[in-house]
């Protein structure tokens, strides 16, 4: 059974892998665009927080913690984690 902060960890990793993937110049054209575009719509490390606490707040039980909560150790990619301020310009070739 996957826990809260194992399902917030997958969460803050793919957001972070979707930044390695759109900026990897080594990648097709199509799958750095197909990174930016999917990204555009990922919840970030302050969508993630606000879904914890307003799953709590209706008492539906923490399907999600706090991306705080998550071990400090985990690694989130070379970029970290998508946040809201995270950049991704359209690739062209």
């Amino acid at each position: 059974m996957t826990t809260p902060v194992e399902r917030t960890r997958a969460l803050l990793w793919a957001g972070g892998f979707l930044i390695e993937l759109a900026r990897d110049r080594n990648l097709p054209i199509g799958v750095r665009r197909q990174a930016v575009a999917i990204a555009r719509h990922f919840p970030t490390v302050e969508d993630i927080s606000t879904m914890a606490l307003e799953e709590q707040a209706a008492f539906l039980g923490p399907s999600l913690v706090s991306p705080k909560e998550v071990p400090a150790e985990t690694d989130m990619g070379q970029f970290g984690p998508l946040l809201w301020s995270t950049r991704l310009a359209w690739p062209v070739e």
